[in-house]
């Protein structure tokens, strides 16, 4: 990690971000966890912070299950609200091919219509989820290189090298 990423009180931070690379091998199995709890159908234990999406494989048409944590959760409208911080992420890039087949958070599930999230939704959805959750977001901040108390037109800089989708029900399930 470059100087300029390391956020310091002495060091400038950077105005432009890059795409964040995948995650390491080692890391891995920690994030396959979720998914083992899903397909033991404990998924319910991680609440509307994770949400189990189906999708199919864009050149074997195979069906792929992957855990997401995401942004927000409207529980009136069961929008999901999702992004990439990898823009090359297998499941976006799934889903640019083929529609998702199901979604699945907390206690409810269902099969999805999607739409790809505009770098200003995507801010707006750091900001929002900064606010409701300020313990939580320093630490996942932290993770790609991100910084919490970043200004809106920050987070907007960034949302522009990320990959948002919203899920909703397709019929009223």
């Amino acid at each position: 990690m470059s100087s300029q990423n390391t956020h310091t009180n002495t060091l400038p931070r950077a105005t432009t971000y890059t795409a964040v690379p995948k995650p390491l091998g080692f890391m891995i199995p920690i994030f396959k966890l979720p998914l083992i709890l899903y397909r033991a159908r404990l998924g319910w234990i991680f609440g509307h912070r994770f949400m189990l999406l189906t999708h199919i494989g864009r050149r074997s048409g195979i069906v792929r299950r992957t855990v997401l944590a995401f942004l927000e959760y409207d529980p009136k409208t069961r929008e999901i609200k999702a992004m990439s911080a990898w823009s090359a992420s297998d499941w976006f890039l799934n889903l640019q091919a083929n529609p998702a087949v199901q979604v699945e958070t907390g206690f409810t599930r269902y099969a999805p219509v999607q739409r790809t999230l505009t770098p200003e939704e995507i801010a707006t959805l750091f900001v929002n989820y900064r606010n409701k959750h300020p313990i939580f977001s320093k630490i996942v901040c932290r993770i790609p290189g991100w910084h919490a108390d970043s200004s809106y037109e920050e987070f907007l800089d960034l949302a522009h090298t990320l990959r948002g989708i919203a899920f909703r029900p397709k019929h009223n399930e």
